[in-house]
């Protein structure tokens, strides 16, 4: 009688192990997914900072389209052949970009070509147009 019950108690603990073992391993992935998109954050952030520095670009905000969405499951490609160079390969599709000063044309077209070789982006797929201006536009008011 002894065997079957030993047996059971054997299979429970294998279950709970496996258990376990699935339940941390994608607690782990989610938090490798929160890194991921920090990091591209903080390259977003750092890329708007230093496209204010250019002469006659006042504020900015871009926006980025990509492929399949703007963020995917870090374990969407677990299970996938594929590489670790294919899987991080450029889905960007392309980027708007909203800035003060983009009237310009030499703006637009210095703007243009600047994100296009930092983003490896061809030109044809970044949009520029201007900011709408807020407050008083006079400064003596």
């Amino acid at each position: 009688m002894e065997k079957p019950k030993r047996k059971f108690h054997m299979i429970l603990v294998a279950a709970v192990i496996v258990f376990v073992i699935i339940f941390i391993n994608s607690s782990l992935g989610g938090i490798g997914g929160e890194k991921e998109q920090k990091k591209e954050s903080r390259e977003l952030a750092a890329l708007e900072e230093t496209l204010m520095q250019i002469e006659g670009i006042g504020d900015i905000q871009l926006y980025f389209h990509y492929k399949n969405g703007e963020s995917a499951d870090p374990l969407s490609d677990y299970f996938s052949p594929a590489t670790a160079s294919s899987k991080k390969g450029n889905d960007l599709q392309g980027i708007l970009v909203v800035a003060e000063g983009a009237g310009d044309l030499k703006i637009q077209s210095r703007l243009s070509s600047i994100l296009s070789t930092v983003l490896q982006l061809p030109e044809h797929r970044i949009v520029i147009v201007e900011m709408k201006k807020r407050g008083n536009t006079n400064e003596n008011e």
